[in-house]
């Protein structure tokens, strides 16, 4: 049976490390007895007229982040372009935002991409759609995860997102094709938001939201939850308040979020630096970056050749103490 075919009969599989079983072929030999039977030509046909590919936790674009959770999906149908995020931060929220929760996201997801963070979000009315598409037209990246198969377009109203997104982002499931936005799908849905982030930001959520469920998510999965605080008397904001008070950062404005990460890259900074045995250049390079920095910038401040600059950042990001950005500049991991 070809790759592919095994993919669509795993589809929607849930199991705890099914990285464990080794192979793909290996896990199908373990499930087929249970596996629903599907119409594979025509799924195959489907995906391919579309654009759509089918990956699985052993294929090596499969997003590490989420390998690293309790039940990873073991296939994700992905549409649009699907890379290794840097900064990706969850945004999720009201269906029916206010004006205040509206103006919050265009004033923070601006900043944030200018910052270098990519956005994840579940693609929903509100303040899903809105996170999206400020993220888009702020020119940055956007991962939606859908709660449905990929050949169902859930609410209609956003199939002009979807198809800009298509383009110029990435839209993943995990749900075969042809399943339908049922309810119970979504908090499966909220744990891969969670997987392929690094945090997650919650705005406005009533006490009986969704993202309240993503935020206890993060919270299991060891991730931060910010959350903007809002009126009391709202209704809206009675979910970030709870938050708040239960122990989510309170977002006044984006630098909470900036300082947040500053500070949790310094730390596993200097514990990578700790670990990794470096010569006096090394060093004297490492002392040398703040923030964004060029090889030249480098070379310049410390007085060195360029030439020898740009070995010792080589052997510095085989060793995973530097990272390359994709503008070409250097960062500390």
């Amino acid at each position: 049976m070809e790759k592919n075919e095994l993919k669509i009969l795993l589809s929607g599989t849930n199991i705890k490390d099914p990285l464990s079983f080794g192979s793909l072929e290996a896990l199908y030999d373990k499930l087929k007895s249970r596996l629903k039977p599907r119409n594979l030509s025509k799924e195959l046909a489907y995906l391919e007229r579309n654009k759509i590919q089918v990956i699985s936790v052993f294929d090596d674009n499969y997003p590490e982040r989420l390998k690293e959770i309790e039940y990873p999906p073991v296939i994700l149908y992905v549409k649009g372009n699907l890379k290794d995020m840097i900064l990706p931060i969850a945004i999720v929220g009201s269906r029916y935002p206010s004006g205040y929760g509206e103006r919050v996201v265009k004033h923070i997801v601006p900043q944030l991409i200018e910052s270098g963070f990519e956005v994840v979000s579940g693609l929903a009315r509100g303040i899903d759609a809105l996170s999206h598409k400020i993220t888009l037209g702020c020119g940055g990246y956007t991962v939606g995860v859908l709660g449905c198969g990929i050949d169902i377009i859930y609410p209609k109203e956003n199939k002009p997102l979807f198809d800009k997104m298509s383009q110029e982002g990435c839209i993943i499931t995990e749900f075969p094709l042809g399943t339908p936005p049922a309810k119970y799908n979504f908090p499966a849905r909220n744990r891969i938001i969670v997987g392929l982030s690094e945090a997650v930001l919650v705005v406005e959520a009533d006490i009986k939201s969704g993202s309240l469920i993503t935020a206890r998510l993060a919270a299991e999965q060891s991730k931060t939850v910010f959350a903007v605080p809002g009126e009391i008397f709202s209704k809206r904001s009675m979910g970030t308040n709870k938050l708040i008070s239960e122990g989510a950062i309170p977002v006044l404005d984006v630098n909470t979020i900036l300082g947040h990460f500053y500070l949790k890259l310094k730390e596993e900074a200097e514990k990578t630096e700790s670990e990794v045995e470096l010569s006096p250049l090394e060093k004297e390079v490492l002392n040398a970056m703040e923030g964004d920095i060029t090889e030249d910038e480098i070379a310049l401040k410390i007085n060195r050749d360029i030439g020898e600059v740009s070995e010792v950042l080589f052997d510095l990001h085989l060793k995973g103490v530097v990272r390359l950005m994709p503008n070409g500049s250097y960062q500390k991991n």
